[in-house]
């Protein structure tokens, strides 16, 4: 059964209000289905009947975005003023050649996208949603740079060329794009994101969150499934042997190291060093 039933198209109101959870006026959704980004987009389309352009979030998670904010609301821009609880309706005017079709919605394109969510989000934030962006696209952050020359005029355009530099499509989790930009602020060389190691007959060793391979320095974030899930334990030890067989020095970060970034910057840069790096 689809999620959505809008009122409009055949429920009584009172029959959808007793049945169903509301989501915008006349949209109505399964009380059992999650209700994730994706789900608002389609809710906030269906809402305007079409008459709009997701955008920002909402655009994103059309896109295949992953890790985006449960609790964001979704975005569409119109030509009209919308007072409508959990839905931020932006007057843009949006160029055709910025808009795209997706699953049966008109969406922002992926670089417009972009622009949106670096203008209307902390830094940090919005080059964690642009990296989750760029790796369910093919949008590459040459294109950013881009369309913030194109967009010169605009407010905005140069928080996205700032932004622009430092977004990279390998990130595999927000935490990863988090311990990226920890690293780079704290003046480290640029590492690469999901290095492939092999050896010297080009065999498979493993792939690294993060890597120098000109000093053999990798970090592995280790989230909480890393140490309550055996099976993923076994593979995590298992690689870091290899990594070590083959000259690898290997820096271990988890989620309560986060909270103390100056030590996991003294770890990684104490790392590079004894490998005669920085």
């Amino acid at each position: 059964m689809h999620p959505f039933k809008p009122a409009h198209r055949g429920i009584p109101p009172r029959t959808a209000q007793r049945r169903y959870t509301r989501l915008f006026p006349g949209v109505y959704i399964d009380p059992a289905a999650p209700v994730t980004p994706l789900v608002k987009a389609r809710a906030a389309w269906l809402w305007a009947d079409g008459a709009c352009v997701l955008t920002g979030i909402s655009a994103a998670a059309v896109h295949g975005a992953r890790w985006l904010p449960g609790e964001a609301p979704a975005e569409v821009a119109v030509g009209r003023v919308v007072r409508v609880r959990g839905l931020v309706a932006h007057r843009d005017r949006i160029h055709p050649r910025d808009i795209t079709d997706r699953l049966g919605m008109r969406v922002t394109s992926p670089a417009r996208t972009a622009f949106d969510l670096a203008r209307r989000h902390e830094p940090d934030t919005a080059i964690c949603h642009i990296d989750a962006l760029c790796r369910a696209t093919d949008l590459a952050p040459n294109a950013l740079l881009d369309l913030a020359g194109a967009l010169r005029a605009t407010p905005g355009a140069a928080r996205l060329r700032a932004l622009a530099g430092l977004v990279d499509p390998g990130a595999e989790s927000p935490r990863e794009t988090v311990l990226r930009l920890l690293l780079l602020r704290a003046g480290l060389p640029r590492a690469v994101t999901q290095f492939v190691v092999r050896d010297a007959r080009g065999r498979f060793i493993g792939r690294t969150d993060l890597a120098w391979p000109r000093w053999r320095v990798a970090i592995e974030y280790e989230g909480s499934h890393h140490f309550t899930d055996p099976e993923q334990a076994r593979r995590d030890a298992e690689r870091g042997n290899r990594l070590m067989r083959a000259g690898w020095r290997v820096v271990r970060v988890t989620a309560p190291m986060m909270q103390r970034p100056d030590l996991i910057i003294e770890e990684v840069r104490a790392a590079l060093r004894a490998a005669g790096g920085c």
